[in-house]
């Protein structure tokens, strides 16, 4: 009785100050110093504060300034920030975190009256995992759409050059014109070279932060023409080809998956389907099985059986192109 009147205590507790420590940053915190000398810089230079360079805007890991001097001295939270970033998330690492503390929190609290310990351990590790895999998901369906949008953009570097514009500024129009997250991130390279970086650290921060095989042949493709000499146009236009004939390999080895996927599918459902219908029918016929040990062992072992099929299925018809 007195875990869960502690774990319930440490629960609001932990969301009280959350918020006062938000309300006295959002009022006294630095980031209004921040905002304030950002509001500067865009008077001074004639821009709207919606207009300032990316690579100016707030990098800190958390709004609230202890949490994030803390943070700031842990070696995860760059992975975490890296992840958000590629994401194109909003919040903050000390955002994510409080926000995993306050569902590990809640699976505590749920989870009290449960005396099967490892019941109560996955529902508190999936609510806790729960903000890091929609993370990874957002970041997933980012990365794939600026991998099918890149080859456009090349094509646009291809005809800024032929037009006898710089590389520098081929790649502000692409961060100008090409739909997002293409643009996005072209832009920022393209503000961190205006600001006095060098081209080579620009493209290397922008296969930092985006990890896809094609960028990095791009990249090495620009880096070494800068240092060799050569036709870029011609180069760029003949990675664009590349790229676009093994979106069409990708296709067919889809094509010619199908039926192992379709497959994976089928057997992977069908004893749970077959279950569920089967206990709706004659909610009886698997009292012995789940009442007895020996049952109980069956069934974990057929689902255990089950969970690697269908991992060896997937493992086969799988082929990673990244």
């Amino acid at each position: 009785m007195i875990l869960p009147l502690v774990a319930f205590f440490l629960f609001f507790l932990l969301i009280i100050l959350s918020v006062l420590l938000l309300i006295y940053e959002r009022g006294r915190g630095s980031r209004r110093k921040i905002n304030r000398r950002l509001a500067a810089y865009s008077v001074e230079m004639g821009l709207n504060p919606e207009q300032l360079p990316l690579v100016l805007r707030d990098e800190r890991l958390s709004d609230i300034s202890l949490l994030n001097r803390v943070l700031s001295r842990l070696d995860f939270t760059r992975k975490l920030k890296q992840w958000l970033e590629q994401s194109d998330s909003k919040i903050t690492v000390g955002t994510l975190l409080l926000g995993i503390a306050l569902l590990i929190m809640l699976g505590l609290l749920f989870t009290r009256h449960s005396a099967n310990f490892l019941l109560r351990f996955l529902i508190v590790f999936g609510l806790g995992l729960l903000p890091i895999l929609i993370i990874l998901y957002r970041r997933n369906l980012r990365l794939r759409a600026f991998v099918r949008a890149f080859p456009d953009a090349l094509d646009m570097m291809t005809s800024s050059l032929r037009a006898g514009h710089a590389l520098n500024k081929a790649i502000q129009m692409v961060g100008l014109e090409a739909p997002d997250p293409i643009g996005v991130e072209f832009r920022k390279t393209f503000e961190e070279t205006n600001l006095g970086l060098p081209m080579r650290e620009a493209l290397v921060n922008l296969t930092q932060r985006v990890n896809s095989i094609d960028l990095k042949l791009f990249v090495t493709a620009v880096l070494l023409q800068r240092e060799t000499g050569g036709n870029l146009a011609e180069i760029l236009e003949k990675i664009s080809y590349t790229i676009r004939e093994r979106f069409k390999l990708m296709g067919q080895i889809r094509t010619y998956t199908a039926q192992g996927r379709m497959t994976m599918w089928v057997l992977g459902s069908m004893p749970v389907v077959f279950m569920i219908i089967i206990n709706a029918v004659n909610p009886d016929y698997f009292a012995p099985l789940l009442e007895s040990p020996t049952g109980r062992k069956l069934l974990l072992t057929g689902a255990v059986m089950q969970i690697l099929g269908f991992l060896v299925i997937r493992k086969i018809i799988r082929i990673k192109f990244q």
